[in-house]
């Protein structure tokens, strides 16, 4: 039976299992293993996709341990409606996308574009909003706001070093990111806890900012940010005005 302290209980191996996948490169032996595959001839391109698999097995893993294997999926809110989250992500998107085309002087469309538009939306949403913040919400019965915050602010800490570089010209990219990871939660919630909504709305924003290569970070400039602003303003207007802002 699932109950809040179980839920606590897993999303405290979760932060702790965070941690360690963020941190992994500076552990020797892993480091050691990733030489070996690359000397077997394992493809930079396959060895590098190891962050996105690790991170959503943590997200299946806390959301199993916090509401059983059998509920993961619920628990995660990937049992939501896709195409409704996915419609609503094109409809928010566009403003950004189409900024993004018409100030962009070339696309990229090689293998870091997919994963930042495909991989990486799919597994930090899967773990940030659902395995974190969806189980620290519905599961372990924690306030919904300082979670988003929190959670938020942890999921800006993705997109800056971890180590001796981190310095104040980071200080735009953390804010930009832990604003976008709080306002993904709000929606989130708004929607009815359907991940997909998110998935969709971070692929889409991921795939303006990356395949346009409208800006070299996430902080981006004046025009990047306009576009930006639209599709925030946009995604905003369209959930509160079907009544979906109010909590749940």
């Amino acid at each position: 039976m699932t109950t809040p302290a179980r839920a606590r209980g897993a999303l405290a191996l979760g932060l702790v299992g965070f941690a360690a996948v963020r941190l992994r490169g500076q552990c020797e032996p892993y480091v050691a293993l990733h030489r070996w595959l690359r000397d077997a001839g394992v493809p930079d391109a396959v060895r590098n996709l190891d962050g996105f698999a690790l991170t959503a097995l943590l997200a299946f893993a806390t959301a199993a341990i916090a509401g059983g294997w059998r509920r993961a999926a619920t628990s995660l809110g990937l049992t939501g409606s896709l195409p409704r989250g996915f419609a609503f992500a094109a409809l928010a998107g566009l403003p950004m996308l189409a900024q993004g085309a018409l100030a962009s002087d070339g696309l990229r469309l090689g293998a870091g574009a997919l994963r930042g538009v495909v991989l990486a939306p799919f597994a930090e949403e899967l773990f940030f909003r659902g395995a974190l913040l969806a189980v620290a919400v519905r599961l372990a019965a924690l306030p919904f706001w300082p979670c988003a915050i929190g959670f938020g602010a942890l999921f800006g800490s993705m997109h800056v070093p971890w180590d001796g570089t981190l310095g104040f010209g980071h200080a735009g990219v953390l804010a930009a990111t832990t604003a976008g990871g709080v306002w993904y939660g709000w929606l989130l919630r708004a929607h009815g806890w359907n991940l997909w909504t998110t998935i969709g709305l971070h692929a889409a924003m991921n795939a303006a900012w990356m395949v346009f290569a409208v800006a070299d970070d996430a902080a981006g400039g004046l025009w990047a940010n306009v576009g930006r602003g639209l599709t925030i303003a946009l995604g905003t207007w369209l959930t509160s005005r079907r009544g979906l802002g109010a909590a749940r």
